[in-house]
């Protein structure tokens, strides 16, 4: 008996496509997901790192000054360096916010990362925060004032520029 020889065929069912398709999209939006955690992660630590190094400067210019307080504002020759592609924005489309309360020598920097999380230095000491923007900033060290005029790292949202005072 002369049989012949069955082929199969090396085509895919409609329903075969779709579970590999379904199987593909799933693994994307894990690896997407994942991605964004990493990213999250890398500002919050490069603000992290930036606010320390902040910190540090700030001691030092404190140290060199006569009068043995910390500065009133940054200024450029300060030499002060941030990552300036891991900040994000607050409600006021600033990223940086610095207040010094010259009664008790103290001061703060809240930075905004671009994950939307929050971080300050206060006096040499970094850590986070769990959300403060605006004017509430410079209450925490003690100033009542509803304005204060001190400098911020990124202003104008018509015209997205940094401070000066930041390299």
């Amino acid at each position: 008996m002369n049989k012949r020889a069955s082929h199969t065929a090396l085509g895919f069912t409609i329903v075969e496509l779709l579970i590999v398709i379904v199987v593909i999209a799933i693994l994307a939006a894990i690896t997407i997901v994942a991605y964004n955690g990493i990213q999250n992660r890398a500002n919050d630590s490069a603000v992290q790192n930036d606010l320390e190094s902040f910190a540090k400067v700030m001691e030092m210019q404190k140290i060199d000054s006569t009068s043995g307080t910390y500065p009133s504002i940054p200024t450029a020759a300060m030499n002060l360096k941030f990552s300036k592609g891991s900040y994000g924005m607050d409600n006021r489309s600033r990223n940086l916010e610095y207040c010094y309360n010259s009664t008790t020598d103290t001061y703060i920097l809240m930075a905004n990362s671009k994950s939307g999380n929050y971080f300050k230095a206060v006096n040499g000491k970094v850590s986070a925060t769990a959300a403060a923007s605006g004017y509430g900033i410079c209450s925490q060290i003690g100033l009542a004032s509803t304005n204060p005029n001190y400098p911020d790292g990124f202003y104008d949202s018509n015209n997205p520029k940094w401070a000066t005072w930041t390299n």
